[in-house]
């Protein structure tokens, strides 16, 4: 059985560094730091920053981590409780400035099919007519 996986955001190469924009991050921009990249690409894992401008203030925070994937085909990205993936020879792409982007994607949610066998037939509907 082959995994799933839905489209849910995009990298790209920002100067040296790399901005991830995930759907549904709201809570500043996302990056890996230009001097993690290298890192990233050789096999290590690497923090994800979120980065807030407030006026003149900016405001930098943890947000998740990257790692390669087991097979080594992949980079996995871990952002609060999301896993989105990036094939890697798409992000080395992007890294050498040979695509503008890359798609990340994230696993589709596993449906537990008993658990949705159980439940009566008219369960979601409306009470009364």
């Amino acid at each position: 059985m082959q995994q799933k996986f839905t489209p849910c955001g995009r990298i790209e190469k920002d100067h040296r560094a790399l901005a991830v924009a995930l759907d549904g991050w709201t809570l500043g921009r996302l990056v890996i730091a230009a001097a993690d990249v290298p890192a990233l690409l050789q096999g290590r894992e690497v923090d994800i920053h979120f980065v807030q401008q407030r006026g003149e203030e900016v405001f930098i925070g943890y947000a998740g981590r990257a790692r390669p994937s087991r097979s080594g085909k992949a980079i996995t990205f871990w952002i609060e409780s999301r896993m989105a993936t990036v094939p890697r020879a798409a992000l080395e792409a992007v890294v050498e400035g040979k695509r503008e982007s890359a798609r990340l994607s994230s696993p589709a949610p596993i449906i537990d099919a008993d658990k949705e066998q159980r439940k009566a037939i008219d369960h979601d509907l409306v009470g009364s007519f």
